[in-house]
């Protein structure tokens, strides 16, 4: 007889036990770490999610804290009622390189009575771990527009300190009828710029008001007639809008009309 109790003695001393703490089932949902957007890349805002069950008849409190391997990546507390299933979820920007993420659960506790916890031993504290891999993320710029850009910005600035350099070193009595013939010329351009531009846009709403109308015979005829001339009137302006309205271009033409022009007469007086 004494053995028994020496044999029951044994079994109860080793065995694990936690005093004031009881053990429960509730905790993570069976791979339970997904993310709200499938395919990853660099930069990207996203929420990680977990969701935790609670299968008892008491209310389920702790708090959630989510790692990247050993980097701590935020944390969420939560209150699961009875026999009930609740998604966690926290705000990530995605890093390049290999991540393993994972949740645990900490200061787990039943409420056993108003403002009164009894803490809990989950068997499962900690969720599946799920590993993911991000690569750099290359971006492909169209250097084409900002290349056009960058030439008009650089001729409209040259333009701006040739101005400069002839008030600045031309004496005020020469300077002055230059800069005002300057201005001219680039008051003039930006003129006929806007009037052959706003011209275009004109003859392009008359087309598609011809499109809309084209409904009687006598319509298509007159339409017939007047459509070449139209759209000979359209090249005209949209060539016109196209050169006045680029300052590169513009004068760029002009200093080679110029050019030729002096040649013409050199070779003419001399």
């Amino acid at each position: 007889m004494k053995r028994i109790w020496l044999i029951l003695l044994l079994i109860l001393i080793l065995l694990p036990f936690k005093i004031n703490a009881q053990s429960s089932n509730a905790g993570f949902v069976p791979g339970n770490i997904w993310y709200s957007k499938d395919s990853l890349e660099e930069g990207d805002k996203i929420k990680i999610y977990t969701v935790l069950f609670n299968p008892d008849t008491r209310e389920f409190s702790g708090t959630v804290i989510f790692f990247d391997k050993n980097t701590f990546l935020g944390k969420k507390n939560f209150t699961i009622g009875s026999r009930t299933v609740k998604d966690i979820s926290i705000d990530w920007t995605v890093t390049v390189g290999d991540h393993t993420i994972f949740a645990k659960i900490e200061n787990a506790k039943f409420l056993i009575s108003s403002n009164k916890y009894e803490e809990v031993f989950l068997a499962g504290n900690q969720s599946e771990e799920s590993k993911i891999s991000i690569n750099k993320k290359i971006i492909v710029k169209d250097n084409t527009v900002d290349s056009n850009e960058t030439i008009l910005d650089r001729g409209s600035e040259s333009i701006k300190n040739l101005g400069k350099m002839i008030e600045e070193k031309t004496p005020e009595i020469i300077a002055k009828p230059i800069i005002a013939t300057a201005s001219g010329i680039e008051n003039f351009r930006e003129n006929i710029g806007d009037a052959s531009k706003n011209t275009k846009e004109a003859i392009k709403k008359e087309f598609e008001s011809m499109k809309n109308t084209q409904n009687s015979e006598k319509t298509v005829e007159n339409g017939k007639l007047s459509t070449p001339f139209k759209y000979i009137k359209l090249f005209f302006f949209s060539l016109i809008s196209f050169i006045f309205n680029s300052k590169l271009i513009f004068y760029g033409l002009l200093l080679g009309i110029i050019f030729f022009l002096l040649r013409y007469l050199w070779h003419l007086i001399f």
